[in-house]
């Protein structure tokens, strides 16, 4: 089939899935084409489509705007003989509508925190599927009165070049613990994590927060030092980069385990780069996260206290600061940690890519022979 992919083209979670779905469907046998959508011009990347490291590929064309024109969509499918397109959080419910009526099939695909009630209907009549990724999500989809099938997300085998797993240091070198901070959106607990991290004892124990961008960089390095006048942990180094994935993934591969409690996610790409490279997580106990990590085998879970709501409605969480510090601590012992990379390894087995891309095999033929 000649299959279509509408969503960003950067170094962001979107655009990761993207780069990993298009790679999936070539695996099938599909032949595929990206309109890459740039990013609002108020973004924080305004109009942002990357062009080299792993997204110079072929096949892609750039879109004109973040509310891609009709006209734009349908000369992109017509120019590629496109049978079915992949939308990414895209509401432009109205022109896909169109695209549909004119006979392409479409699927698409929400994070849960933006997904809301009144988007049920539009999007219905937009896309022949509403995908999920996670259980959770799944769960919610089916209580708007949406049959979403899954494409269980697994570790993208790009992510284990060179990885035959972590290695344990030896006794007395420092223990890094990455924090993957992103974007820094609201979705990222940064006050409960450094807070947690400053309460923990250890010299040996070092927080690297990795951002992309530096918003909040300001009161990040306020809250390392513990206020306005507090003393600098000097156990804490801030790196705000947008690396290249390569370098990106050696800084990820070089950590102990990782710092992932969130208020919410969409998927948690992070949540699988460090399982696909055996290193242990510490997050709080709410989904998706725990879907992916069982306490006590490939990482760590802390309770999450509630802490309002999200976009859409969906409960958000913030990690318990004690607990968290408790397991920082718990990390220092470097048995525990071996029992984990251990247990990521496992967990890497279950959460395999040939069950992504069975999955999504099953759902273009799903789509494929739906009745209109």
């Amino acid at each position: 089939m000649r299959i279509g992919i509408v969503a960003y083209w950067f170094n962001r979670g979107q655009g990761v899935v993207a780069r990993q779905l298009r790679s999936a469907l070539d695996a099938l046998g599909h032949e595929t084409f990206v309109l890459a959508r740039p990013t609002r011009k108020t973004n924080i990347r305004p109009a942002k489509i990357e062009t080299a490291d792993v997204w110079a590929q072929g096949g892609i064309t750039a879109g004109s705007d973040y509310l891609i024109p009709i006209d734009e969509y349908e000369a992109w499918v017509a120019a590629n003989s496109l049978e079915i397109v992949f939308f990414d959080q895209n509401y432009q419910f109205e022109e896909i509508a169109r695209l549909r009526e004119a006979g392409l099939r479409t699927a698409g695909r929400f994070v849960w925190e933006h997904f809301a009630t009144e988007h049920v209907e539009p999007a219905t009549r937009a896309f022949d599927a509403v995908y999920s990724m996670t259980a959770c999500e799944r769960e919610r989809y089916a209580g708007m009165g949406i049959e979403s099938p899954r494409i269980r997300w697994g570790c993208h085998p790009g992510l284990l070049v060179g990885s035959a797993g972590k290695t344990e240091t030896a006794t007395g070198e420092t223990v890094d613990l990455l924090f993957p901070g992103g974007f820094m959106s609201k979705r990222k607990p940064i006050d409960e994590v450094i807070a947690a991290f400053r309460a923990a004892e250890g010299d040996e124990l070092r927080l690297i927060l990795k951002a992309q961008v530096e918003r909040r960089l300001t009161r990040v390095r306020r809250l390392a030092r513990g206020g306005r006048i507090g003393r600098r942990d000097r156990r804490i180094e801030i790196i705000t980069d947008d690396l290249p994935t390569t370098e990106y993934m050696q800084l990820f591969a070089s950590a102990q385990a990782i710092i992932a409690p969130s208020r919410w996610e969409g998927l948690g790409l992070h949540l699988y780069e460090a399982t696909a490279l055996g290193i242990p997580i510490v997050t709080n106990d709410n989904p998706p996260m725990n879907e992916i990590v069982i306490d006590g085998h490939n990482g760590l879970l802390v309770p999450g206290i509630e802490d309002g709501k999200a976009r859409s409605g969906i409960t958000a969480y913030r990690p318990d600061v004690a607990a968290l510090t408790a397991a920082i601590e718990r990390l220092r012992d470097p048995g525990l940690r071996a029992q984990l990379q251990a247990g990521a390894l496992e967990r890497r087995n279950e959460l395999s890519w040939e069950q992504t891309v069975s999955d999504l095999g099953a759902l273009l033929e799903t789509v494929s022979a739906e009745q209109r």
